[in-house]
């Protein structure tokens, strides 16, 4: 039903903090601007920040720093500038990709899932679950069956308020920890829950 009912997935977002999507953009004499946004500029990306410290050197980096050599002088000889794009990619597309690194540890995958279980909030059938669901099937190999990165989904329950609803942020319902543990112990009881004071 989760995945069924989903509309599109658009996976850029603007936000000032996040993994940015690898892009550059040339203009040229007419103002127009083209993405650049190739395979083998994404490894020259990859390979200038991997040798500056990280996807933070995108940030701090020019951005004819991130064009590939040939491209850059073909650049400059037709006049074109370049800017880095600003968008980064949604944190359940990031997130969703992490079962790639148990298959960078060397797990397989031919007899079924990378993983055994996922286990997480319930919340995670639109979030984690989902994106790793997306993820997976969508990098699999032409002729290789559609399969999950997981063999289970186990989710727990949510912390609920006195009125029966789950504690959120956005519903302003929530207690802070510091009113629930002092000293590493529960000092104060949700309702419905026993007290751990000793």
């Amino acid at each position: 039903m989760y995945v069924r009912g989903r509309s599109e997935w658009c996976i850029s977002r603007q936000r000032a903090w996040g993994v940015p999507i690898p892009v550059v953009y040339s203009t040229d004499s007419s103002n127009v601007e083209t993405p650049l946004l190739t395979p083998s500029n994404i490894d020259h990306i990859v390979s200038v920040l991997e040798r500056d410290g990280g996807t933070d050197y995108w940030w701090s980096g020019s951005p004819e720093e991130f064009v590939e050599p040939r491209e850059l002088k073909r650049a400059k000889q037709e006049g074109r500038t370049w800017r880095k794009g600003t968008d980064t990619l949604d944190v359940w597309f990031d997130s969703g990709c992490s079962w790639t690194l148990l298959r960078e540890q060397g797990v397989q995958s031919e007899a079924g899932p990378l993983a055994d279980v996922y286990f997480e909030g319930s919340d995670q059938h639109r979030g984690w679950f989902q994106s790793s669901l997306l993820t997976k099937v969508a990098s699999g190999k032409d002729g290789e069956p559609p399969m999950a990165p997981y063999k289970d989904v186990i989710t727990h329950g949510m912390v609920l308020d006195d009125k029966g609803r789950k504690m959120s942020k956005s519903l302003g319902n929530v207690i802070s920890p510091s009113t629930v543990i002092q000293g590493g112990k529960v000092s104060t009881s949700l309702s419905g829950a026993p007290r751990f004071d000793s």
